[in-house]
């Protein structure tokens, strides 16, 4: 069985690249399995090692927003010379249709599209392509039924969670004051984070002014990277929060910054079911998140969702209780697992989908 699992989105820190690069490598270990990845832009040199460790090949092809019909006919060449079985596009838009058109005129049998969200930027484009969309998509999966059922209307659906490596994100003291020393942070300041690319939905932004309400021993780490990262670093500087705000850029160790953080904010315009929060959970953090974020992902039953009004978020910080973190992060691990939220229990299951399909 060969598979192409497509990114819609720069494969990086997000987390459809986590959904992608967790399950590649996982079902890579099946005997009759090929896995290989399709992104739009170009992958981190250590990302693409880690992926090649697993026999992982990474395509890259001409741009997917800048250069359209060379990107279509690029992929059409690839799916026909590679003859793969499956086509799995993950987006949030019926703007899949341009792969999914690809793998109709390249033969593939089963072309699967994935939603990832409950809303898209590009409203009209998602209205217009829905015929397309519709002719050329044959089987649908989706992060979670919000997900599902805003990009599939009536259609059946099959859901896959957004799963994790739950041992790799449990609180570690010893980590936490490692990282803390490297980012020259007292015991006695309130580390807020925040993990995700920097773009209008995730609205970094908000966290600036956020910040500038609350006391001066509150800090906060932004983690990532995109587009609007220097937009962002231009505001905190003209808010005067340069000694305040962190940017650590992209990172391969997001685990070991969840546990030196406080508490995860999470301001998103809109948003299907962000891993991150599935993370900062199993890391016994203290969450709270946009009222526009899905509410499915609140998993433990802790999440705080509140509207985009910095008094109230500001109000929320400081009214968060002290916890041990420790039997925090052991407890919605367990939870996390009884959901179905084991990213190897997963892969199990997209693999058994996968064999179903292209029988």
């Amino acid at each position: 069985m060969k598979v192409l699992l497509v990114s819609t989105n720069d494969l990086g820190d997000n987390g459809i690249s986590t959904f992608i690069i967790n399950n590649a490598k996982l079902l890579a270990n099946e005997p009759d399995v090929q896995m290989d990845v399709l992104a739009p832009n170009e992958v981190d040199s250590k990302i693409k090692e880690d992926l090649a460790t697993s026999g992982i090949r990474v395509f890259r092809i001409p741009n997917r927003n800048s250069k359209q019909l060379e990107y279509f006919k690029a992929l059409v060449a690839l799916l026909k010379k590679e003859k793969y079985d499956v086509l799995h596009v993950n987006g949030s838009s019926t703007i899949m249709s341009i792969e999914l058109a690809a793998g109709f005129f390249a033969g593939v049998k089963v072309r699967i599209a994935h939603s990832h969200n409950t809303v898209t930027e590009h409203t009209g484009l998602n209205k217009a392509l829905r015929p397309a969309f519709e002719m050329f998509v044959n089987q649908r999966l989706a992060c979670n039924e919000a997900a599902g059922k805003w990009l599939f209307k009536n259609k059946s659906f099959t859901v896959i969670d957004n799963g994790i490596f739950l041992d790799r994100y449990q609180y570690n003291l010893d980590t936490r004051n490692n990282v803390r020393k490297s980012l020259n942070v007292d015991q006695d300041t309130v580390l807020l984070g925040h993990v995700g690319g920097f773009n209008y939905q995730k609205n970094q932004a908000f966290l600036l002014k956020l910040l500038k309400k609350l006391p001066t021993n509150y800090k906060l780490v932004l983690i990532g990277q995109g587009q609007l990262l220097d937009e962002v670093k231009t505001e905190s500087n003209e808010l005067s929060l340069n000694d305040r705000v962190i940017f650590t850029g992209s990172v391969n160790n997001v685990p070991d910054y969840l546990s030196a953080m406080d508490a995860f904010v999470l301001p998103s315009r809109f948003e299907g079911q962000p891993f991150v929060l599935i993370e900062a959970s199993a890391n016994g953090l203290p969450i709270i998140a946009s009222d526009k974020v899905s509410q499915e992902v609140n998993l433990t039953g802790k999440i705080q969702f509140v509207p985009l009004k910095t008094d109230v978020w500001t109000r929320s910080i400081q009214e968060l209780d002290q916890i041990d973190r420790v039997a925090e992060s052991r407890d919605n691990c367990k939870r996390l697992a009884s959901r179905g939220y084991d990213v190897q229990e997963n892969a199990e299951k997209l693999y058994k989908f996968y064999q179903i399909t292209i029988k």
